[in-house]
């Protein structure tokens, strides 16, 4: 339960940075949530891109 809390008030946070003036709670939430899975998917590919580098002398 804390974990989803804390999710949703990472992702209320990182949509109050890209959220447009007049957008309404869920606009932002959704935004933010966004913004998290993007971050995610990009460090996914870097880690597995630099353990293919280090695995391959």
């Amino acid at each position: 339960m804390e974990f989803i809390v804390l999710v949703l008030g990472l992702g209320l946070l990182a949509g109050l940075v890209v959220r447009k003036k007049g957008d309404n709670t869920m606009d932002t939430l959704s935004k933010g949530c966004g913004c998290i899975i993007f971050i995610i998917i990009i460090l996914l590919i870097f880690y597995t891109y630099q353990a293919s580098i280090n695995a391959n002398p």
